[in-house]
């Protein structure tokens, strides 16, 4: 099906997951690809936990700062995300509810 939707040879197709620790108030969140491979930690606080949606965020973030640097034989890129509402919070009209995702 990656095939079929992002034919491009030459594209880097980046993956992220996020996730909640078990027995924490923190998330965090994995993206890699072939040429990178980072784990984002998110902390929470006792009033106001990580979630998985945070962890996606800043997986995304992270993603989207590494393709600012300079990278070979790359000339598209896609971020493959399994997360509706981070993706529907980023595209938004509204208002931000977080800095990372205004940012």
């Amino acid at each position: 099906m990656l095939n079929i939707l992002y034919p491009d040879p030459e594209g880097l197709r980046i993956f992220t997951d996020g996730s909640l620790l078990s027995d924490s108030p923190n998330a965090g969140a994995r993206v890699f690809s072939e040429m990178f491979s980072f784990y984002v930690p998110v902390e929470g606080t006792s009033l106001r936990p990580g979630t998985e949606f945070d962890g996606e965020i800043a997986v995304i973030r992270t993603a989207l700062s590494q393709l600012q640097c300079p990278l070979e034989k790359c000339t598209t890129a896609v971020i493959l995300c399994d997360s509706r509402a981070a993706l529907l919070a980023i595209v938004s009209n509204n208002n931000p509810k977080t800095q990372d995702i205004l940012d």
